[in-house]
């Protein structure tokens, strides 16, 4: 019996799909060079690693788009267990709070000092991936809360 409901499900897999596009983008961007990278906004270290041939810039790019399908997969899996919800709850926080850097952006504000450090807006594409990374973390959370648990009742309850 799937207690899954339908627009969990839906919001679950367009989630899923949304993250599968990152990584072919991340892979994409790798593959086409140090232009695409930087266009999408990699650091300027990345971008070095790229040019020269290091290691740096495969590994980073692998890790990120393995990461990005780890989470598709998990989006495809009904979410039953405790475990599953919380990491799930987790990236949606995630990428809403990511999502959300766009206002900011708009604002004007490219230099962001934070307390943890200087945190720089890189790359042309900044606000399509930020408004990208808030429709995942909405859709996992609108997932979420489709797919909890009801309280069963029966309609013999109240004669």
């Amino acid at each position: 019996m799937n207690n899954t409901r339908s627009p969990g499900r839906f919001a679950f897999r367009l989630a899923g799909i949304g993250l599968a596009f990152g990584a072919a983008v991340h892979l994409a961007a790798y593959a086409a060079g140090p232009a695409w990278m930087a266009w999408l906004g990699a650091p300027p270290v990345v971008l070095a690693s790229r040019a020269a041939g290091t290691w740096l810039a495969p590994v980073g790019t692998m890790l990120i788009a393995g990461l990005l399908l780890g989470l598709a997969a998990l989006c495809r899996v009904p979410a039953r267990g405790r475990l599953h919800r919380a990491a799930l709850a987790g990236i949606a926080g995630l990428f809403v709070l990511r999502g959300l850097l766009v206002l900011p952006y708009w604002a004007g504000l490219r230099d962001l000092r934070t307390p943890i450090g200087r945190f720089v807006i890189l790359g042309d594409s900044f606000a399509a991936g930020s408004l990208l990374v808030l429709a995942i973390g909405l859709l996992l959370a609108a997932g979420l809360v489709a797919t909890r648990r009801q309280p069963l009742t029966s309609s013999r309850a109240n004669p």
